[in-house]
């Protein structure tokens, strides 16, 4: 692991002390002197690259608001947070949490704009990239990312797909420039990302060096390709998109690309003993960030919590989410998750997330990646379930969430099939939810399985969930809470209409 810390340390130090860089990384009002210097060697790319990354590490995105904090308090993952006395307020956009909102738009399109650049440049300066394989794989690591930020700038202040798919959503940003962009219907955002995406494929297939460990005798810039936009992952996106847009082709594209990724070799899901070493399950992330010294940022929340930081859940929740039973747990991640009293908690009955931000756990090996300092935004999991939502016969697609469950548990034949695709009458975690066997199965371990990396609340809103567990708004109809408004400074970018 040491030779990434001192790798990233390195990429990091470059962007801080190169004024060129870090005003080109500022956003702000450029000169064609800056950007034709930044520009006019191969390293330049490589260190406006890495800069993406970084920026997507930050508190207001991956490294906070958008994988275990703010994104996941809209879920119910929590019953107490700091300064939380009305939780329904987490809905309130425009008002208590306006600014965390605003906040990450425009950092997403803050990135967005830079690789818009980004993509500029390495066209009109391609005779400076001379390894054999950088252009394609710089390339299609920055249309990947354009389209990975949009997807999710989609998914959260787009309208809900499945009910409205021409619905106002966002612009999609191509060009690096202060001209007007029109805000776009969703299908056309989707559209547009997807083609991102297959651009991406095309570039990197045959160019990507598909190197997921580390490698001495590789290029540094080609080893560790799951802390990048690499091929697998854009192929994991395209799984993703193609699910999201719902239609039976999209479908049978979205299962084509899931499978593609299961059966590619380059991933494994990890067993319960496995999770009990390294909770992030490094062998399944596909797509993650290396955030430097995570720890700053998650110890006080996760592992040294005061009443000002503490994020906690009720026991009663984590027995009922992971299916405790009386004389122990029938689910292993409840154990290997690290859910845990917490003495900051205001009753002694609160348990804590420690799954994957107590760093002490990790061996910090150098011969092996364990995970340290990442953070996860595609797994192989999710591979699975979506090959199980969108495999139309039953039986097969109950396999691919068997076979997870097995992984886990060591429970064989586990996910009801009968009735898989006909409204659920069955009580989910106390609920009747009104939809179908087959998607409750999917909600039931989208929860387990997903703790603490924001993928719960885009399931709920693309299925539509009236309500869910834990709802912190438990009397609305949360079809009203899904949609987050464009910021009323949306303009910034020139997107005024």
């Amino acid at each position: 692991m040491k030779s990434l810390f001192y790798r990233i340390l390195i990429l990091t130090s470059i962007l801080a002390g190169t004024s060129s860089c870090a005003k080109w990384l500022d956003v702000l009002p450029k000169t064609s002197v800056e950007q034709e210097d930044l520009f006019s060697r191969e390293t330049g790319f490589k260190d406006a690259l890495t800069g993406f990354y970084l920026l997507m590490g930050t508190e207001t995105l991956y490294a906070q608001d958008l994988s275990y904090h703010y994104i996941e308090m809209l879920a119910g993952r929590y019953d107490q947070a700091p300064n939380m006395v009305n939780w329904s307020s987490i809905y309130a956009y425009d008002g208590t949490y306006q600014t965390t909102v605003n906040s990450i738009y425009s950092k997403m399109y803050n990135i967005i704009a830079n690789v818009n650049n980004f993509l500029h440049f390495i066209d009109a300066k391609r005779e400076v990239i001379t390894t054999p394989d950088y252009y394609e794989t710089m390339k299609g690591e920055a249309l990947g990312l354009r389209a990975f930020l949009h997807f999710d700038l989609l998914r959260l202040f787009g309208p809900i797909y499945s009910e409205n798919p021409t619905g106002r959503a966002i612009p999609y940003r191509t060009s690096f420039d202060n001209h007007a962009t029109p805000i776009l219907p969703a299908n056309e955002v989707l559209d547009h990302c997807i083609a991102d995406l297959l651009e991406a494929e095309e570039l990197l297939d045959g160019h990507d060096s598909e190197i997921f460990n580390f490698d001495d005798t590789a290029d540094p810039f080609t080893e560790m390709r799951q802390m990048r936009m690499n091929l697998w992952a854009v192929r994991a996106m395209l799984a993703r998109a193609y699910c999201y847009k719902g239609d039976a082709e999209s479908k049978k594209l979205a299962l084509q690309y899931a499978t593609q990724v299961i059966e590619s070799g380059k991933f494994s899901l990890t067993p319960s003993e496995g999770i009990a070493q390294t909770p992030l399950r490094p062998t399944e992330q596909i797509f993650a960030l290396y955030i430097y010294d995570y720890y700053q940022i998650v110890d006080p929340i996760f592992k040294n919590s005061s009443n000002s930081t503490i994020l906690s859940v009720d026991e009663s929740d984590v027995t009922m989410w992971y299916e405790y039973r009386s004389g122990g747990s029938s689910e292993d991640r409840l154990d290997y998750f690290k859910l845990v009293v917490n003495d900051q908690a205001s009753d002694k009955a609160n348990k804590q997330l420690l799954k994957r931000y107590d760093m002490s756990v990790y061996p910090n090996s150098r011969d092996n990646y364990d995970g340290y300092n990442s953070q996860p935004l595609i797994r192989l999991s999710e591979m699975y379930y979506i090959a199980a939502e969108c495999e139309p016969d039953p039986d097969t697609a109950a396999s691919y969430l068997d076979e997870v469950i097995y992984t886990r548990s060591g429970r064989p034949n586990y996910t009801l099939t009968t009735g898989f695709d006909q409204t659920d009458s069955r009580q989910i975690f106390n609920m009747t939810t009104g939809k179908t066997v087959r998607v409750n199965e999917l909600m039931k371990e989208y929860v387990k399985d997903f703790y603490g990396e924001g993928q719960l609340f885009f399931f709920y809103k693309r299925h539509n969930f009236h309500t869910f567990s834990n709802c912190p708004a438990p009397n609305d109809d949360m079809s009203t809470h899904y949609q987050m408004p464009l910021p009323n400074d949306e303009y910034t970018f020139g997107n005024n209409n």
